[in-house]
């Protein structure tokens, strides 16, 4: 994902948050979270908190997803998962950064959580 076949670093985005998708899926479809919330059960406030980046998708909620808007559930997944792991990549390469390792050894340690 973020090292190439030599352990350098290719690329490092700003990870996206699927809660970003998802707003971006509501302004598409002119839904409101309120109504999105109605039709997976969930509290108008956890929509939010999904958008602004601090709840995560569970299972249960990307077949939830699925079923009202027909965006596969794999996708909510996939998206949570990239996410979760260019943040854990992002924080492992600064404390790396951090600690007085030679920078030959960092691309070894990374590898762990590319």
């Amino acid at each position: 994902m973020l090292l190439d076949q030599n352990g350098k670093e290719f690329f490092l985005a700003e990870p996206i948050h699927p809660g970003e998708m998802l707003l971006d899926e509501l302004e598409a479809r002119s839904l409101s979270q309120k109504e999105l919330a109605t039709q997976v059960g969930v509290s108008p406030a956890f929509v939010n908190a999904l958008i602004h980046g601090k709840r995560s998708v569970s299972l249960a909620l990307a077949m939830k997803l699925e079923t009202a808007l027909e965006v596969n559930a794999s996708f909510w997944l996939n998206a949570q998962r990239n996410y979760n792991r260019t943040v854990a990549y992002q924080k492992a390469k600064k404390e790396l950064e951090q600690l007085r390792i030679p920078v030959s050894r960092h691309a070894e340690l990374l590898r762990s959580v590319a």
